[in-house]
């Protein structure tokens, strides 16, 4: 009897996948890397400046470790989705103390390292970088000051390559969510995607000029910030590393008066600048390029390789790994819409452990889609929330440390003290009685009621009724609220504090820590396709018993999210919210997938609503809630 096959995992397809991507990317970079070596190499030769079988291809090769930091960092922190964070300062709370935000700083400050070490060593003799000035043959060496303004430039822009990283959040995988093109007919093809070469062309202009601009401003102010904050301490740094490696320099050299600005060191500042940015600012718009493709290799979706594509598949569908989840939902959209064959391999896959694969694959989509009518309910009824999270049964107490109470009557009069013991305790208890329950205003405590008199008097005899009125707690209150809507409103400074109604529906419908809405969708074009092509291709008739269940769930879906959208009332520091900002985009792109989705339901499945189990008033619900998209289907 042969040996049964284990099912390959779908991580196994989707890790080399991503390994050829990145060294798609890795390409396009070590390219960039070939044309800053040139940039930076010497000229006296016209043939080896620029032949690749020579110092430049060392170069370049040096130069390509510096970007490479940068690929690890994408893969390491590789994410799809938006953060699901209320506002940009709890998006630093959230974030900042987390490994990430380490990872970042170091990767870019020992990929300019690594540059600063290549270009001074790449650059003439006539540009004075040496680490050592020689003096004369009375003199001793000292430190050049120059190369050390140049490395504390570097580390400057990597810190500031670091703030763009993360506020930016270029870890973020912008795959379309919105891959069906919702509006037509089912049979009219998607628009064509681009290529990451085509996407490389459109994106380059806007980034060479973000580029100039950083290492422009950073060429102008560099040689002032370093003066008023890191001369000193990148001085005695240098020199402290020269004296470690025993070079001859006397331990208590001074800085010179005059820092060494020369117009030929700014304007390498500029250029050796502006060539770091574009390693690092390239090797991030070609790592996310090529890594947003579609999960298809040959024409084909990944899992067609397996020995079973569809357990492969399932696998992944049912992965607790973000990355893999997304993927694998994203194939899923793609073998609905476009691979006749896989959907009819999974139509008739029926004989499989835990289901058939149709029942186990609407299972999936279906929780994705309940999810986001799970968290709005949840906001909208918090404590029914909690209530549901609390498991019936006895409560585990923590183990007890003291004495247990008594359990005497506690009304009946104690009996008399039969001990000293017990009448000292007897005595403490009635004076700690008494003395607290006189320490009450409400049980006619003298002292208190006096001097609460006196204060009050004193208020009214001494202050007018405006002053009366300027320090009372709700002027108090409305004062500092309007001081904070003031800045609130200042440009840049108050942005990062306002909760905006886009940023916070998508944390309460998309879940978190990071937005779900790419899979989301995709769950709800497979569904939908594959309801549609059922009516040709399914033999058995599994799906047409899921369609009510199918329909149901997208029409409670839609009118939660609509619900949220027209009902969730602006945050008080959303200080610039106008009701045009209600139509978020994320939320736009669910609804009309959501509507695409009934309009072919109803469709495809009205003549037989009653076969199959649909009520009039699912239909009458989904019909009002298709009505136009039924229109410009049927046109």
């Amino acid at each position: 009897m042969p040996a049964l096959t284990r099912t390959r995992l779908y991580r196994e397809f989707l890790t080399p996948t991503l390994h050829r991507r990145f060294t798609q990317a890795a390409e396009v970079n070590l390219l960039l890397s070939y044309l800053t070596a040139i940039i930076i190499g010497e000229k006296s030769s016209i043939l080896w400046s620029w032949f690749p079988l020579g110092p430049a291809g060392i170069r370049t090769l040096l130069l390509f470790l510096s970007p490479l930091l940068v690929f690890v960092l994408r893969v390491a922190q590789l994410h799809f989705g938006t953060r699901s964070t209320v506002s940009p300062f709890h998006t630093f709370k959230e974030f900042f103390y987390r490994r990430d935000v380490l990872e970042t700083s170091f990767c870019y400050v020992f990929s300019a390292l690594l540059f600063s070490e290549v270009y001074i060593w790449s650059i003439s003799r006539e540009a004075n970088l040496n680490w050592v000035l020689q003096g004369r043959s009375s003199e001793r060496q000292r430190l050049n000051e120059r190369p050390i303004y140049l490395r504390s430039l570097y580390l400057g822009l990597a810190l500031v390559q670091t703030a763009i990283h993360l506020w930016f959040d270029y870890d973020k995988i912008r795959g379309s969510a919105d891959k069906v093109h919702h509006g037509s007919s089912a049979e009219e093809p998607a628009q064509k995607a681009t290529t990451p070469i085509d996407r490389l062309k459109v994106k380059f202009p806007k980034l060479l000029q973000r580029i100039g601009i950083i290492s422009s401003v950073a060429a102008i102010t560099g040689p002032i910030i370093y003066s008023l904050t890191v001369r000193k301490v990148a001085w005695r740094t240098s020199l402290a590393c020269a004296r470690f490696l025993r070079w001859d320099i006397p331990a208590t050299a001074e800085l010179s008066i005059i820092p060494p600005y020369h117009i030929t060191l700014l304007a390498r500042s500029l250029l050796s600048g502006f060539c770091l940015l574009l390693l690092w600012q390239g090797s991030n718009v070609a790592f996310s390029a090529y890594v947003a493709q579609e999960p298809i290799k040959r024409g084909q979706p990944l899992t067609q390789e397996s020995n079973d594509p569809n357990g492969s598949l399932l696998n992944g569908l049912k992965s607790r790994k973000s990355l893999v989840k997304t993927f694998s939902f994203w194939e899923l959209a793609q073998i609905s819409k476009n691979y006749p064959s896989r959907r009819v391999s999974i139509l008739k896959d029926i004989d499989r452990s835990g289901g058939p694969t149709w029942s186990q694959i609407s299972s999936e989509c279906l929780k994705m889609i309940q999810g986001v009518t799970t968290r709005i309910s949840e906001h909208n009824n918090p404590s029914a929330g909690q209530q549901a999270s609390i498991q019936p049964g006895q409560l585990q107490s923590l183990p007890r440390m003291g004495i247990p109470p008594k359990e005497e009557p506690v009304f009946l009069k104690s009996p008399p003290p039969s001990s000293k013991r017990e009448l000292v305790e007897e005595k403490v208890g009635s004076f700690a009685r008494s003395y607290g329950n006189n320490a009450s205003p409400a049980n006619g405590n003298p002292i208190v009621q006096n001097s609460k008199y006196y204060l009050e008097q004193a208020r009214i005899k001494l202050l007018t009724q405006e002053q009366q009125e300027a320090i009372s707690p709700a002027h108090i209150q409305s004062t500092f609220k309007t001081y904070l809507i003031r800045f609130l409103h200042v440009p840049y400074i108050g942005y990062p504090f306002r909760q905006t109604f886009a940023r916070r529906i998508r944390s309460i419908a998309f879940g978190q820590p990071f937005s779900q809405v790419v899979t989301i969708v995709n769950a709800i074009d497979t569904l939908t396709n594959m309801a549609t092509a059922s009516i040709k291709e399914d033999d058995y008739g599994k799906v047409a018993k899921d369609v009510p269940s199918i329909l149901r769930t997208f029409a409670m879906a839609y009118r939660s999210l609509e619900g949220l959208t027209s009902s969730l009332q602006p945050h008080w520091t959303d200080v610039e919210f106008e009701e045009g900002q209600r139509q978020v985009e994320d939320v736009q792109v669910t609804l009309a997938a959501l509507r695409y989705g009934l309009a072919e339901l109803v469709k495809d499945f009205g003549g037989f609503a009653g076969e199959i189990g649909l009520e009039e008033k699912d239909m009458r619900a989904a019909r009002a809630i298709a009505g136009p998209q039924m229109e410009m289907i049927e046109k």
